[in-house]
């Protein structure tokens, strides 16, 4: 798949920029949001979707870090 054009890439980070704004609207609520996710991934090529949907999680846990209220932090398993 050739590299998205100027034009695609500004419509893909709209369209996210959109999606995540109504999320944040919406108080995470994704059911108020699915015509914004549509939009979204109509416009972004697969990867980038998850790239950004990635980002956005680890974003919203860092903020949450940062403020005192993620519920736990995940240790990696223990061996024996």
């Amino acid at each position: 798949m050739p590299f998205p054009k100027q034009e695609e890439r500004k419509k893909c980070w709209a369209s996210k920029d959109a999606y995540w704004q109504c999320l944040a609207d919406n108080n995470e609520d994704k059911a108020k949001c699915l015509q914004q996710r549509t939009e979204y991934e109509d416009s972004c090529i697969k990867q980038w979707v998850t790239y950004f949907d990635r980002r956005r999680d680890y974003l919203k846990f860092k903020e949450k870090m940062e403020k005192g209220e993620a519920d736990e932090i995940l240790e990696p398993p223990k061996t024996s």
